[in-house]
C-alpha cells in the first residue's frame, strides 16, 4: 500500500497546480475531481482544460437560475 492520496477510482493522485487567474474557490482538489470525471470522455485533459469546464458549467448554472418561469 503506498501513502499517496488516490482517486475514487484507485489512480494516484499527481500535484496539479491551480492555473493563474483561477477564481480562488478553485482548489487543487477541485480540478483533480474535474479531470477524473472528464478525462474518460475527452481524454487527456490539462488543469487550465479543468478550469475552463469548472467555470463554464459556473456559467450555465448562473444563466438557468436567472430565467423566469
Amino acid at each position: 500500500m503506498t501513502d499517496s492520496p488516490s482517486s475514487a477510482i484507485g489512480s494516484p493522485l499527481q500535484a496539479i497546480a491551480v492555473p493563474a487567474g483561477a477564481p480562488r474557490w478553485v482548489t487543487p482538489e477541485l480540478l483533480a475531481d474535474t479531470l477524473r470525471v472528464w478525462q474518460p470522455y475527452y481524454g487527456n485533459l490539462t488543469p487550465q482544460d479543468a478550469l475552463n469546464i469548472i467555470v463554464n458549467v459556473g456559467n450555465l448554472f448562473d444563466v438557468l437560475r436567472s430565467r423566469r418561469p
